[in-house]
């Protein structure tokens, strides 16, 4: 039932300061409605997270908030009044779903309900911009991606720094002849907050039946995300995991996870509720090296760079002397570039398939990854994994 499903989700991101497919036309706006009008976003649920989002819809000229629904009233006035002047409030999400006003429906609900909010949209030919990971498991996510398939409307998945242009920028220097084939991806995304006893008695992101996935979903699908990124969109041929870390329910509070490729190619990672505040990120190729510090938010609104390393041997080897070249750029508002980028597919009325794939791609590593973590850390390939689950 709609007022109960809620919980919205706390996403860490939240609270811390080729071409498409042709498929076919979308629906785009309601019937006696101009085209050129701002795309018109509802939102279900009043977290964090979420106000980051309508932060982000305001900062974007063809977009804006039209309602807001959560499991009480009061709180979705509330919301409104401190995130989304002027938006209508909902007290049952299912109200704002069929509000003929709303174009995008943008989910930030717990993990463990996500999915079903996603098929309940797109059954109301509602576009999509969910929160991650997209559900529990690898079939729960494939269902929800099918549904907004069907029904012709856009999904995407909310993973800001997709949508930087320092990405660009950081493939042209991994494609780069000096750089060399890649062969290992080092990443890691940490926050302190599980060493508070409150937080970590009370917070959704410690509950198993609310995000079962815990560090590895809230945390780990960055890493994840940016380790495909970074080889192509090439899928590893099995993972590892191990669960260091866990909650008496088994949610996995720190963890470790290996990727591993062929022709002795690999990814690792970490990510953990109980470490210092880490988001880091190194590209080895045979030559140099890319690094950065703030992959997944960055540390400024002014500027963003990344470096270009490359080490030699000194004579005799008395010292190791590197090169190091920096690469900036101007800043940007990323979780307002997603908006942006979300907001021109839907007015151009043709869907973008290659958000969906990439979403299932990583949420299906994901869950081979939590296969693993609860099975010791054996070796699991994505995708056949379903004797495990």
């Amino acid at each position: 039932q709609a007022g109960v499903a809620s919980g919205s989700h706390a996403s860490t991101v939240g609270l811390l300061p080729g071409s498409p497919k042709a498929l076919p036309t979308m629906p785009t706006a309601p019937p006696n409605t101009a085209s050129d009008r701002p795309v018109r976003w509802g939102v279900l649920g009043c977290a964090g997270i979420a106000a980051k989002v309508c932060h982000g819809i305001a900062e974007t000229p063809n977009a804006e908030v039209v309602a807001v629904a959560s499991r009480s009233m009061d709180r979705a006035k509330a919301f409104v009044e401190a995130h989304a002047k002027g938006a209508k409030a909902y007290d049952t999400y299912e109200a704002l779903i069929a509000d003929p006003e709303v174009q995008v429906v943008y989910i930030p609900v717990l993990t463990s309900l996500r999915a079903g909010w996603v098929e309940k949209a797109a059954a109301a030919k509602k576009h999509v911009l969910s929160e991650k990971p997209l559900a529990a498991n690898y079939a729960d996510a494939e269902k929800a991606v099918k549904a907004c398939r069907d029904h012709q409307v856009q999904f995407m998945d909310d993973t800001m720094f997709m949508h930087h242009p320092r990405l660009a920028e950081m493939r042209k220097a991994i494609d780069a002849e000096g750089f060399g084939k890649v062969k290992h991806v080092v990443s890691c995304f940490t926050i302190p907050f599980g060493n508070d006893p409150s937080w970590a008695s009370s917070d959704i992101r410690m509950k198993a039946d609310a995000e079962p996935l815990g560090a590895l979903g809230d945390l780990g699908w960055y890493c994840v995300r940016f380790s495909l990124w970074a080889f192509g969109w090439e899928f590893p041929e099995d993972v590892s995991c191990h669960y260091f870390e866990t909650t008496s329910e088994g949610v996995p509070i720190t963890l470790h996870c290996v990727m591993r490729y062929s022709e002795g190619r690999s990814a690792t990672f970490d990510a953990s509720f109980k470490c210092s505040l880490r988001q880091s990120v190194q590209v080895v190729g045979e030559n140099q090296s890319l690094t950065l510090d703030d992959f997944v938010v960055n540390q400024s609104l002014d500027g963003s760079s990344f470096f270009v390393e490359q080490g030699s041997i000194a004579d005799r080897a008395l010292t190791f002397p590197k090169t190091s070249s920096e690469k900036t750029m101007d800043g940007c508002i990323q979780h307002a570039k997603v908006i942006e980028t979300f907001c021109g597919i839907v007015q151009r009325g043709a869907m973008d398939d290659e958000w969906s794939k990439k979403a299932l791609d990583t949420q299906k590593i994901l869950y081979a990854c939590h296969l693993s973590g609860t099975n010791g850390g054996a070796w699991v390939k994505p995708g056949a994994d379903a004797a495990m689950a």
